[in-house]
């Protein structure tokens, strides 16, 4: 199977990669942003998050934070806000993802994208793969890999949640929920991927909470039952480094 949102290997050799990475929890989505731009220190970083403000027609600002590779070995982030306009959060995210690149053109060996709590990543790929083709900046980059976020420590509670998903804050008051359920997000987001990481238990965990009649947790399978065929599934997120993921979607996209 050819992933929706990536390129062959022969278009994407001696491009710069851009891995776009989602997930259902902040916390999840940044403890795996640490360990992936750790693993390539020329890597640049570029995170999206909301944040409610009444001040703007809808409510919401999009955040924007680009943290650049440093020859000291340093990285500094900058940070920017802009409301959230247009028909939606995915086209907000990749128009200004489109513009952001464009301006980092040829500054990093590879780019991470990790994209607003549940935001799926298909549409913003194939919007970047159509703009790279049009735009002369685009052609030294390439979609490298659709990579999900998954901690195993609530996956359960997730899964069979149908209330909505909160992408930020907490309560009515403060909260800023999707109108979708939290399961449905949480399936989609793995389906979608072409890597799915899952963050290791901490503690006691779900091996605490949801254990079957023989005593295993079923996470990790009901997992693989939900991701692509010739995705790959890795079990400790921080194993893996960013190469490792567009390696893997890479020779998943070439067809046989």
């Amino acid at each position: 199977m050819i992933h929706p949102a990536l390129q062959s290997q022969g278009n994407a050799e001696g491009r710069t990669p851009v891995v776009l990475l989602t997930g259902a929890d902040r916390l999840s989505l940044d403890s795996v942003t640490f360990s992936l731009v750790d693993s390539f220190p020329s890597v640049c970083s570029i995170a999206y998050d909301v944040r409610p403000n009444e001040a703007v027609e809808s409510g919401l600002d999009i955040v924007r934070n680009v943290a650049k590779p440093q020859a000291s070995g340093v990285v500094f982030g900058e940070s920017d806000s802009f409301g959230l306009e247009g028909c939606c959060m995915s086209c907000t995210v990749k128009h200004d993802l489109e513009r952001t690149l464009g301006s980092l053109q040829g500054r990093a060996g590879a780019f991470l994208v990790s994209l607003p709590v549940g935001l799926e990543a298909t549409p913003v790929a194939q919007y970047l793969a159509d703009s790279f083709r049009l735009n002369e900046w685009g052609e030294s980059m390439f979609v490298g890999a659709v990579a999900n976020a998954v901690g195993l420590d609530e996956f359960e509670e997730r899964f069979f949640d149908d209330d909505r998903l909160c992408l930020y804050g907490m309560g009515e008051e403060n909260g800023v929920y999707d109108e979708r359920s939290t399961g449905v997000v949480v399936s989609r987001l793995i389906r979608e991927a072409s890597c799915v990481l899952e963050l290791p238990v901490i503690g006691a965990g779900c091996l605490a909470r949801h254990l079957d009649t023989d005593g295993e947790c079923a996470c990790r399978d009901i997992i693989r039952a939900i991701a692509l065929r010739d995705a790959l599934v890795c079990e400790d997120a921080h194993t893996v480094g960013l190469v490792d993921l567009v390696q893997a979607s890479v020779c998943a996209a070439m067809p046989l």
